[in-house]
């Protein structure tokens, strides 16, 4: 049982290597680590992350220099996630992850605990 359970499990992994929404995804992640615009605007929302964090360790969030920080990290995020790239990658994203989603649930649902609520609705 154990070889045929370890037979499986190649199949799969190579199913997956093959699949071709995890290739797209894969491809995708690589247009948007090797575009440098893309880099600075990930540099950007990363240096604007750890100065509104940095605030919040002296400031209250309600605190003049904390609202601008937030609205900074708010405007590098958002260029970040409007970069063609990004959204490429999202959209390649969404059915691995539904893929996933699947696989988990036929793997793990039968020892998940389930729900008192379960059935309800």
């Amino acid at each position: 049982m154990e070889k045929e359970l370890l037979d499986d499990l190649a199949a799969l992994k190579a199913a997956l290597a093959s699949d071709s929404r995890l290739v797209a995804l894969e491809k995708a992640e690589q247009a948007l680590y090797r575009d440098p615009s893309f880099i600075v605007l990930a540099e950007k929302k990363d240096a604007a992350e750890r100065a509104y964090e940095d605030v919040l360790s002296y400031h209250k969030e309600t605190d003049p220099e904390a609202l601008q920080l937030q609205q900074a990290l708010y405007q590098a995020k958002l260029a970040l996630d409007e970069h063609p790239l990004a959204q490429a990658y999202n959209a390649a994203y969404i059915p691995v992850r539904d893929l996933y989603m699947a696989l988990d649930d036929i793997l793990y649902a039968p020892f998940r605990k389930k729900s008192l609520f379960e059935g309800i609705f």
